[in-house]
């Protein structure tokens, strides 16, 4: 019987969606924690090795309807339409509170029921296609929370996932899986994942590092109602950028301030700036939606535009 911790698969990053050729499956990335659920004992184990079914009981409870399986997915947060990271970390009855629902979204199967009932079977030695029938099969008439991801083999129709309209309610990209492959755990290739990717312009408002030589910046965007909002930290930046980034940034005059961490972590010191310098980056599709986890890079300064100027977030 397999037992946790299971090591799980994890995807390659891509620039490029791999494909067309009939190997290939893709599914939509989205924008969650990954678990293996053990469905029989209710465990729903985090990446780090972690349980989690005290955090999601409800994807442990709805678990149970389902026999002896063990499940690879995405849990997700959905809040008014769209998903929401940051919602993961809120507790059962801040959910409820707030109208957070939690679902699982199954992506792989790899283990169920033996064919004579009275056993485990272990199917991570089995291609993925052959675990994809067998996943579609336990999982046609479950019910939210619980839900099966997405898949097509026809790259044209998988594009869609790379909209800018798909990274408004949380998703991320699109991740290709090669049907002829066992389960293997750890970045083999197997599975490869391309996140959207859009150029747009964004406000500098703090500075990581020495002001007179850079290491990153804050970034932020207007919302709708035009107020500057952080959509994070930048990756740091190449000597040039540095040296030409300096003269151009303007104390506030207030202490340091800490960018939230993650998951408790102590986050990132740094200096805030008035905001008038204006940059071109590049960073996930979510940035339009302030949800991007991963740090956007600098292209270039734009001293042509003002933050009054900034651009519509759309892709170049």
């Amino acid at each position: 019987m397999l037992r946790p911790p299971v090591a799980m698969a994890l995807a390659r990053d891509e620039r490029e969606v791999p494909g067309p050729d009939p190997r290939w499956v893709y599914e939509p990335k989205f924008d969650g924690w990954r678990a293996a659920l053990f469905t029989a004992t209710g465990v729903v184990q985090s990446r780090r090795d972690n349980n989690l079914a005290k955090r999601f009981p409800e994807i442990a409870a709805a678990a149970r309807g389902l026999g002896d399986l063990v499940v690879d997915g995405e849990l997700v947060a959905l809040r008014e339409g769209r998903l929401d990271f940051g919602a993961l970390t809120s507790m059962p009855k801040q959910r409820a509170d707030a109208g957070i629902a939690i679902y699982f979204i199954a992506f792989d199967l790899l283990a169920d029921t033996d064919t004579d009932g009275d056993g485990h079977e272990d199917l991570r030695g089995e291609p993925y296609r052959t675990r994809r029938t067998r996943l579609e099969q336990r999982f046609a008439g479950a019910r939210p929370p619980l839900q099966l991801v997405p898949a097509t083999t026809d790259r044209t129709e998988a594009m869609q996932w790379m909209r800018p309209e798909a990274a408004t309610v949380g998703i991320e990209g699109l991740v290709a899986k090669d049907t002829t492959k066992p389960y293997r755990a750890g970045r083999t290739g197997d599975w490869r994942k391309v996140r959207q990717k859009i150029v747009v312009d964004a406000v500098v408002t703090g500075v990581a590092g020495a002001l007179a030589r850079p290491e990153a910046l804050v970034l932020a965007r207007p919302d709708q109602d035009g107020v500057l909002q952080h959509i994070g930290l930048s990756l740091p930046l190449p000597p040039a950028l540095r040296n030409a980034t300096a003269p151009l940034l303007e104390p506030t005059g207030e202490a340091r301030r800490r960018l939230p961490g993650v998951l408790g972590s102590d986050g990132t010191e740094y200096q805030p700036v008035h905001p008038t310098l204006v940059v071109e980056v590049e960073a996930e599709a979510t940035v339009v939606s302030f949800n991007a986890r991963l740090r956007p890079r600098i292209h270039r300064l734009r001293t042509d535009l003002t933050p009054d100027e900034l651009d519509d977030p759309t892709p170049r």
